[in-house]
């Protein structure tokens, strides 16, 4: 009968061989994915009201389900639109404090017109722009972290490391970050809306009953109350088929979830392993890492689901965005993220190779030796320690030819070594170790043979 165990190594201290300069570099190859997510997704709020929001108000923005729902929202309103505009664009990529709360509604295009201090000079992304480097930068960490995840899963050689470190563990967010290219044409922070007193600052009031902004006609008073987005509201006929409708709104909602689904089955393969009756093994790092991504992308693929069957997606902003639910389903995935930085920090020990890895050398090598060893690994999960040799040469180990899966791994090559014949000739010697059951330690040394 075939049985599933898991294994999880308990938790150990392996960072001690980690300098403060290597604590840097690790550190940011960890945070970089996820503050060019954060910063590259969530823009500061244009606030259209007299209170400003608190910070667990502001907190949903920067939740990744909250990211990449406005990058499938903001595609989704121009695949809908039927004539689009630089004054569309700003009011698409902005995020609106109202007077009734977050609103990304396509209403408030027209809502938000005279309060517009500022609008792109087009109706698609300057190349040159902050917006598209963010953009390139967000791209080029996608496709770096997917290569190393899919070759991973395809036993390419890559440096991907299934007990991770801590400098690894936002590698999936990375990927998602994909995700962005949708709306990439679309997105912009090249605008600025602001309050009444503000625009009154900048643009005087005019004695006028009426006045055109950006082609809305609004009514125009000399109180500031004119000035209001819900005391004074623009009439405009709607410029976007209904989401229902749009039958290329219709297919481009499907696939976005279906892409977001098959993420979350990449988890899935991590934490399952290939067979049933096979025993999988983590470190806590990288059981947590694995758990932490199932839940974001189960209940994000959940909510878009929904909302994109019910045709929600007129808002830029998620729907349930002010939900007391999703506010607390926030701030546990925030403080999922540090409890996994910190756990990961504490298992990170450094690999003779290199690399870093939540797990703890069965070679038992002293910090000023790791310099001295590399570590080799067939396609499969077993690793060996060997010694460098003088003039910087490497004592290659491998599995013998024809030596077939780890079950059947029966012997290895240990070393290739030359050394001085008795007639000062080279010799190249080949050390075989059969039956190998654990790892040997000791020093290689070239010597003349007598």
């Amino acid at each position: 009968m075939s049985s599933l165990s898991y294994n999880i190594r308990p938790l150990g201290f392996n960072s001690q061989c980690i300098d403060f300069g290597e604590w840097i570099a690790i550190l940011t190859l960890c945070l970089a994915p996820l503050i060019v997510h954060i910063v590259s997704g969530a823009p500061p709020p244009s606030i259209l009201s007299h209170t400003l929001p608190q910070w667990h108000d502001n907190l949903c923005h920067y939740n990744p389900t909250s990211i990449v729902w406005r990058y499938a929202a903001i595609a989704d309103r121009r695949i809908r639109a039927t004539h689009w505009t630089h004054i569309d664009l700003a009011a698409s990529n902005a995020i609106f404090w109202t007077e009734r709360g977050w609103d990304g509604g396509e209403e408030m295009i027209a809502t938000a017109a005279p309060h517009c201090l500022r609008h792109p000079d087009h109706s698609y992304v300057r190349i040159f722009s902050l917006t598209s480097l963010r953009t390139l930068v967000t791209t080029l960490q996608g496709l770096a972290a997917l290569y190393t995840l899919i070759g991973s899963l395809l036993g390419l050689r890559v440096n991907w490391i299934g007990l991770m470190g801590v400098d690894m563990i936002f590698y999936p967010l990375a990927v998602l970050g994909l995700l962005r290219l949708w709306a990439g044409l679309w997105l912009t922070d090249d605008f600025e809306y602001g309050l009444a007193e503000q625009s009154t600052k900048r643009y005087p009031l005019r004695s006028l009953s009426s006045s055109k902004t950006f082609g809305i006609e609004t009514p125009i008073t000399s109180s500031y109350e004119a000035l209001d987005p819900f005391l004074s509201t623009p009439s405009r006929p709607s410029e976007f088929k209904s989401p229902n409708r749009s039958i290329p709104s219709i297919v481009f909602r499907l696939f976005f979830v279906l892409l977001v689904a098959a993420f979350t089955a990449l988890v899935v393969v991590f934490l399952t392993p290939m067979s049933m009756s096979e025993n999988i093994s983590f470190s806590v790092t990288s059981f947590l890492v694995g758990i932490f991504y199932l839940f974001f992308l189960l209940i994000s693929v959940v909510l878009y689901a929904i909302y994109f069957i019910r045709g929600r997606t007129t808002s830029t902003l998620i729907p349930c965005i002010s939900s007391l639910w999703y506010k607390i389903y926030t701030a546990v995935l925030f403080g999922l993220m540090v409890v996994l930085i910190v756990i990961a920090s504490v298992e990170t020990g450094k690999l003779p190779n290199g690399q870093y890895a939540s797990v703890k050398m069965a070679v038992p090598l002293k910090c000023n030796e790791f310099s001295n060893w590399a570590t080799f690994s067939s396609l499969s999960n077993y690793y060996i320690a060997s010694p460098v040799v003088q003039e910087g040469r490497k004592v290659p180990a491998y599995p013998l030819p024809g030596a077939g899966s780890p079950k059947n791994f029966t012997g290895l090559t240990a070393g290739d070594t030359s050394g001085i014949g008795e007639n000062d000739t080279l010799l190249d010697d080949r050390y075989l170790l059969y039956n190998l059951t654990g790892f040997c330690v000791g020093n290689f040394q070239e010597a003349k043979r007598k």
